[in-house]
């Protein structure tokens, strides 16, 4: 009877454990990601906010100014602080509210338990306080890698004061559209589809491969959903330029200022797919792609890990 136990037990503390207990190994997985994925979201970046001008600029053309700009140290340093707080920070609160979520929208059951579309549902909503406190830090990165006169000094507070000194607090919320609707559509594909996909690598790699399934399938549903989210980042990251490189207005906080951010995200849209088609609104899709399906395989791969490492189920 002791022998089963003591087993019984262990399993009882186990499934007692604290919803708190997974902010460690989500946030050491989430840290290890955006730190081996920052010079490849360089280049996405520079993709992204080529879109909004007026000739095409190869990669190999962006990359040779940003070099002649920051020098090689620039790809592993420019606008690195806001990028490794806001890239870890929203993992860490994807990845732990979406079980929360699930589980309150639909009876207490489980993700394993969900099917696609619950899955879809609670990683939407999960991603609303993600889009909404990101935001600055968005702003600020974006400002940095773009910063051709190194105004700023690569310092995100310095971006945060000059835009609530010259256009108030509602400046820090510029392209928010645009941002929300990249973190719903992506977290929304991803959660979805990752155990479909990761279910699909046993047809590649050996059953017993738990962790090469998880990359595989993390890859997967990170490209997925890089095809929904990338059209909101090509608008959101030309709105944020043009705003930024304009005069400086100080805009109060109302519904109309909040309508007029949607209509302007919907309007950069339009014209970015007028002047360069359908396809303008994927500029940069190989590197966003890339990007969030090594992120998504990563994430996949990693979480599980540290939470293997340190007993947290």
């Amino acid at each position: 009877k002791q022998v089963v136990t003591r087993p019984a037990t262990h399993l009882a503390m186990a499934q007692k454990q604290s919803i708190w207990a997974t902010l460690p190994p989500i946030t050491c997985g989430a840290l290890s990601t955006a730190t081996a994925m920052y010079p490849v979201d360089v280049v996405r970046a520079l993709k992204m906010s080529a879109a909004s001008d007026g000739k095409k600029a190869s990669t190999t053309t962006l990359l040779k100014d940003f070099h002649a700009r920051h020098g090689m140290i620039g790809f592993v340093s420019q606008g690195v602080i806001p990028e490794m707080v806001r890239a870890t920070y929203m993992r860490v609160l994807k990845f732990f509210l979406f079980p929360i979520t699930h589980r309150a929208m639909f009876g207490g059951k489980e993700t394993s338990q969900g099917t696609v579309a619950t899955k879809a549902i609670a990683a939407a909503v999960a991603s609303l306080p993600e889009g909404f406190t990101i935001q600055p830090i968005e702003v600020s990165k974006i400002a940095l890698q773009l910063d051709k006169e190194n105004k700023y000094g690569n310092k995100a507070s310095a971006v945060i004061k000059d835009i609530i000194k010259n256009r108030g607090w509602t400046g820090l919320f510029i392209g928010y559209t645009g941002i929300q609707y990249r973190q719903t559509s992506w977290t929304a594909a991803y959660f979805a589809t990752l155990d479909s996909f990761s279910a699909m690598s046993k047809n590649i790699v050996p059953g017993d491969w738990k962790m090469t399934q998880n990359l595989l399938g993390g890859f997967a549903a990170g490209m997925f959903g890089a095809i929904f989210n990338t059209p909101g980042d090509v608008i959101r990251s030309s709105q944020q330029k043009q705003i930024m490189a304009g005069p400086a207005v100080k805009h109060p906080f109302s519904v109309g200022h909040c309508a007029n951010g949607v209509s302007a995200f919907f309007a950069m849209g339009a014209k970015i797919a007028a002047e360069k088609g359908i396809g303008g609104l994927y500029s940069g899709f190989g590197f966003k792609a890339l990007h969030l399906g090594g992120s998504g395989a990563l994430l996949a791969m990693l979480i599980p890990m540290f939470k293997n490492m340190m007993g947290v189920n």
